[in-house]
């Protein structure tokens, strides 16, 4: 077993952070008020080749790894606690991938070179009014009118709409949508890449209004009313009636670069925490002298140590599926990615509030910053590619025996 990095993965790991350090961290409160727009941040990522890293060159990709992109999201995250950085490039790592693995040509070929660049964005359409995790039941329609189908239905949670009718290209959602009866679940769903902009121009048969959400406010989440808005054949990904798998294959990936997010957000936190208790003194010694706090700092350290691990042998799980090694099935690469999230973004939140306690009534105040980290995270442990419960509940399934849980 080697626990090191490659020479090769050396050599990015410290391209990323001195762009992480150099044009994001000075920023990222700005970004956090919405001072400097996320468009301008995404040509920054994609100019440094941060945006689809495991995807094709011939895409504009960098023929990059998932533990590669785990790693760009820890550092971008380090730089951006308030994470809309780093979620803007995990969601443009995930999905992008899931459209170059079941995409048309013509799909592929028009708009991952225009997301590599930061000239589109590609985001999910998942989540519906009535529930998020039960897929199988969701009741948005595509219906085959001519020579288009059209969508019709309520999407929740949408990130990025707003942000791609912001940006030069546009871009679109992978909406997942129900071709089949609702009784047939899992077995009657499709999936597209339904673009809302393209080549400049808004498509018709949509409209949205973004959520005031509580943090993470430099990427818009939103609303989506889909009204008849058409999409070609040739933005079907995979076959009809077969994209349950798809849809989750993206959220297996997703969860594991969430994982690295939440990994980078707690280190940040860390090292902010252990500036101030060494410097803060109660009783005439440093607060970091006392067991409560000393004790708690080991803890989460350690913790921080062993759900870094736990997220890049699920990065590291992937790209061996990927890479055609038959010893990993895709269930694995759904376990492991539920425990990477699990652990990273439960220690996020955790170590956010210790913090905060050690910050005392500091913590209360913008100026400290260690509050917009913590809203950024909760974003994700409540919800998005997966409440706890969910992760939870996959792990049990897969490892117990479905025919069990």
């Amino acid at each position: 077993m080697d626990f090191g990095l490659s020479r090769e993965d050396k050599l990015f790991l410290d391209s990323v952070r001195s762009f992480a350090e150099r044009v994001i961290a000075p920023r990222w409160v700005e970004i956090d008020e919405r001072k400097w727009p996320i468009e301008e941040v995404a040509a920054r990522l994609g100019e440094a080749g941060l945006l689809g890293i495991p995807l094709s060159s011939k895409y504009g990709g960098q023929d990059g790894t998932f533990l590669q992109a785990a790693l760009a999201a820890e550092e971008l995250a380090y730089a951006d606690p308030s994470l809309a950085t780093p979620v803007y490039m995990l969601l443009e790592t995930a999905w992008p991938y899931v459209v170059q693995r079941y995409g048309r040509e013509e799909a592929k070929g028009e708009v991952l070179p225009e997301m590599t660049k930061g000239r589109a964005f590609i985001g999910i359409a998942s989540t519906e009014p009535q529930g998020g995790s039960d897929v199988a039941s969701f009741q948005t329609k595509a219906v085959k009118e001519g020579d288009v189908w059209r969508l019709y239905g309520e999407k929740n949670m949408v990130t990025g709409v707003t942000t791609i009718l912001n940006l030069p290209y546009g871009g679109g959602v992978v909406a997942i949508t129900r071709t089949g009866r609702l009784e047939d679940k899992h077995r009657g769903i499709t999936v597209f890449l339904a673009l809302l902009k393209r080549r400049g121009r808004v498509t018709p048969g949509f409209s949205h209004r973004d959520w005031d959400e509580i943090g993470r406010h430099g990427l818009p989440t939103g609303y989506l009313m889909l009204e008849g808005l058409p999409v070609e054949d040739a933005f079907m990904l995979g076959e009809l009636n077969g994209g349950f798998k798809i849809a989750m294959e993206g959220f297996n990936l997703a969860r594991t670069i969430i994982g690295a997010a939440s990994i980078g957000a707690a280190r940040w936190l860390l090292d902010k925490a252990l500036e101030w208790i060494r410097q803060r003194v109660v009783f005439g010694r440093p607060i970091a002298s006392y067991q409560g706090v000393s004790f708690k700092f080991a803890e989460l350290y350690a913790r921080l140590e062993s759900a870094r691990l736990a997220v890049y042998k699920a990065a590291w799980v992937a790209d061996r599926h990927y890479g055609g090694d038959v010893a990993f099935t895709i269930q694995d690469v759904a376990t492991a990615g539920a425990v990477a999230k699990y652990l990273a973004v439960s220690l996020a939140v955790e170590t956010a509030l210790e913090v905060m306690k050690w910050f005392g009534g500091a913590s209360y105040y913008k100026e400290t910053n260690v509050a917009r980290s913590l809203l950024g995270i909760l974003s994700y442990y409540v919800g998005a590619e997966g409440a706890e419960n969910i992760l939870k509940l996959i792990i049990a399934r897969n490892i117990i025996g479905r025919e069990f849980i």
